[in-house]
């Protein structure tokens, strides 16, 4: 069984305040299993930076990211995250907390035994690419697959170069990732926070001596570890001006520029804080009232977007909605399908708002751009059309650590491990 998210599957994190818009531009927003999950995590901190070399060798914005480890401070030691698609909270040496809710687009801040929490409107700090960007306009991550897989806790990583720049100096770090975890926050270490999945270990710079690695991962079901503490103040610190119309569209023009006709807007509601996107043409008339409040990339002609009522939608270009009726979910499959949940089960629907496939258990992402489904139990395989290759037969179908193909026909046989030629062979029809 998989996730919102399986997003379960990332993409895009929802947000009510900011907007969070998930891109990573020229990379495919992946599909994750398990992200509609909550997940419990355990990471423990290794090594130290003397203060010579925190002062003399680290450029001045990459400074938070090593300052959990410089020598002589109250050094991270034990981290626990609580994640799932929309929230995330971190506990640091069991009294520091911090709590990001992706959809209020807000952070909080407190410690153990305090009676204020400090509130902040949450921003995205990087925007995350696959390629790198020559005259950078944003501080970015540049995503680079290094092609390798390792199991960290159980759960089946990808090995990627991290390089993060600001307009004037750059930082490096390894991380370890899944896309089957959903990303979660850590105030000292931004660039993790919007990456396409939780990262289990972490290496900073060229020292492999320095970072953290997750030494335990499990699925829950508590929410209590996102709630504030009771009785105390909350104080908002992001400021109370209201925003005009037309402010900070900057991440939706970037990642889906709509035809020259028409332009994003933004408004924000003056009792609840919430902003809101539409469209409107260059005349002033009004193409999409603003109820949107996220939006992600599915391909150069066609957006995926949320509302203020929680349902998804297609968009095109000319700020149509594409699909007739809002789906509780959806995120993308390749560039032609997308992965939708309705009424508790997953479908697939193809860019032009056509409905392929419903009422399956689950659907995720497989290998070589096959996507697996359940039906009774069962798994089967789709193709990257959505035809059905393998029908929903077979008692376990899964990938390892290693990348080759885990499969059972039935409860009770020997699991073999196949290379995905040798599963093709035998198996796609």
């Amino acid at each position: 069984m998989v996730y919102l998210l399986l997003f379960s599957f990332i993409f895009i994190i929802l947000m009510k305040n900011l907007f969070e818009v998930v891109l990573l531009l020229g990379l495919s927003i992946p599909v994750v299993h398990g992200q509609d999950k909550q997940w419990q995590m355990e990471l423990v901190f290794k090594g130290e930076i003397s203060p010579e070399e925190f002062e003399n060798e680290i450029p001045e914005f990459a400074k938070e990211f090593y300052e959990p480890f410089l020598k002589g401070k109250t050094a991270y030691k034990n981290v626990e995250i609580l994640a799932d698609a929309d929230r995330s909270a971190a506990v640091v040496n069991q009294t520091e907390h911090a709590i990001l809710d992706r959809k209020l687009a807000k952070t909080y801040s407190f410690a153990t035994g305090d009676d204020i929490v400090t509130a902040e409107s949450y921003y995205p700090l990087y925007k995350v690419v696959s390629d790198k960007l020559e005259e950078p306009k944003v501080p970015y991550v540049w995503i680079q697959d290094m092609g390798e897989i390792e199991d960290v806790a159980g759960i089946t990583c990808k090995k990627a170069k991290l390089f993060i720049k600001n307009q004037t100096d750059s930082a490096a770090a390894t991380v370890w990732y899944s896309e089957a975890v959903p990303a979660y926050y850590l105030t000292a270490f931004s660039f993790v926070n919007d990456l396409p999945g939780a990262v289990l270990k972490l290496a900073l710079g060229e020292n492999k001596d320095i970072g953290f690695e997750t030494i335990k991962v499990t699925n829950v079901s508590s929410d209590k570890d996102f709630q504030l503490p009771q009785g105390v103040k909350v104080v908002d610190i992001s400021g109370e001006n209201a925003m005009e119309e037309g402010e900070d569209v900057g991440l939706f023009e970037d990642t889906f520029p709509l035809d020259k006709s028409l332009k994003w807007i933004v408004l924000k509601d003056k009792e609840t804080n919430d902003e809101y996107y539409g469209i409107k043409k260059m005349s002033g008339e009004e193409v999409l009232p603003c109820s949107l409040f996220s939006l992600a990339y599915f391909n150069d002609h066609t957006a995926i977007v949320s509302d203020k009522d929680n349902f998804f939608w297609l968009l095109d270009k000319q700020g149509n909605k594409i699909n007739k009726t809002g789906f509780d979910w959806l995120t993308p499959a390749n560039e032609q399908l997308a992965i939708f949940q309705q009424d508790g089960s997953f479908g697939l629907v193809s860019q032009d708002g056509k409905v392929l496939l419903d009422k399956k258990e689950n659907i995720s992402k497989f290998l070589n751009n096959y996507l697996m489904f359940s039906e009774d139990g069962k798994t089967g395989l789709l193709d990257e059309k959505g035809k059905v290759v393998v029908k929903p037969n077979l008692f376990l179908l899964d990938v390892d650590s290693a990348g080759k193909v885990l499969v059972k026909d039935k409860e009770g046989e020997e699991t073999k491990t196949l290379e995905l030629e040798e599963f093709v062979r035998d198996y796609v029809k």
